[in-house]
């Protein structure tokens, strides 16, 4: 079961995205140490509408590299990737430190 919490934080992660970048995530949080090849092969989609996809995904930080391994579709070695998982926004906004001047406090 879900919690609330994880939720709002995938909720937060994926507000900007786009439904193809939406499902590529979505593929590779089913199917983790996923290929290219084997997330177009799930989706039924060509190679070249998932590749940019995982791109764009890396850039935001939302997908890394897991391993380099054998494609279970191609039989060549490919770069796997997994999903980061959302992590939480700050629970509290962090206050502007200021310097106190010790002269002011005795005014």
């Amino acid at each position: 079961m879900l919690q609330d919490t994880s939720l709002h934080a995938y909720a937060l992660a994926t507000q900007n995205l786009g439904a193809k970048q939406k499902a590529v995530l979505d593929a590779l949080r089913f199917f983790p140490d996923a290929t290219n090849a084997e997330i177009a092969a799930h989706l039924a989609w060509p190679i070249n509408r998932v590749t940019p996809r995982c791109y764009e995904l890396r850039k935001q930080g939302l997908v890394f590299e897991s391993c380099r391994r054998r494609c279970k579709v191609t039989g060549g070695m490919a770069w796997a990737w997994k999903a980061k998982y959302p992590v939480l926004p700050p629970a509290f906004k962090e206050e502007e430190k200021k310097e106190t001047n010790p002269q002011e406090l005795f005014q």
